[in-house]
């Protein structure tokens, strides 16, 4: 009766195979899961932006001016009237920041996520950066009822 099973060389092949496969897909699936964290943090800040925008409406000023944190909106003047859920963080797990009432314009707000490597990279006044999809370090910023920095896909 003959022997069954693999040689040595069979073993090695296979193994390699799989390392390259491994290769292939472990980066893409970082980057999948990156674009994902992005697109998460997007729609935290669009809904925290939509309430508001909300609140602007029936008072005429954006809540709390001076504040530093979306995470300072958690009162109960503000929550469950004008959301339901206060996402106050990033899908980094960084602080969303929130800034309102610049200048004489009470009604002027922004809410700002500082992307993957969590440092403010703001930019001057009436400067934007071309952030594509791929850059995760770069800041998400919605003002006054869109974003005004945002990942973009390149044609």
């Amino acid at each position: 009766m003959k022997n069954q099973g693999f040689t040595l060389i069979e073993l090695l092949i296979v193994v390699a195979i799989i390392g390259i496969i491994a290769a292939i897909a472990i980066p893409n699936l970082m980057v999948a899961l990156q674009k994902g964290k992005q697109k998460s943090t997007m729609g935290d800040i669009a809904s925290v932006g939509t309430a508001i925008e909300s609140y602007i409406v029936d008072w005429a000023i954006a809540p709390g001016p001076g504040s530093n944190f979306v995470a300072d909106l958690d009162q109960s003047w503000f929550i469950p009237f004008y959301i339901k859920v206060l996402s106050t963080r990033d899908s980094w797990g960084t602080l969303l920041a929130y800034t309102s009432g610049a200048g004489n314009n009470f009604d002027l707000y922004s809410v700002m996520s500082w992307g993957k490597n969590r440092v403010d990279d703001s930019m001057p006044m009436g400067e934007y950066p071309v952030v594509t999809m791929l850059d995760f370090d770069k800041d998400i910023v919605f003002s006054n009822g869109r974003f005004t920095i945002f990942p973009i896909t390149r044609r």
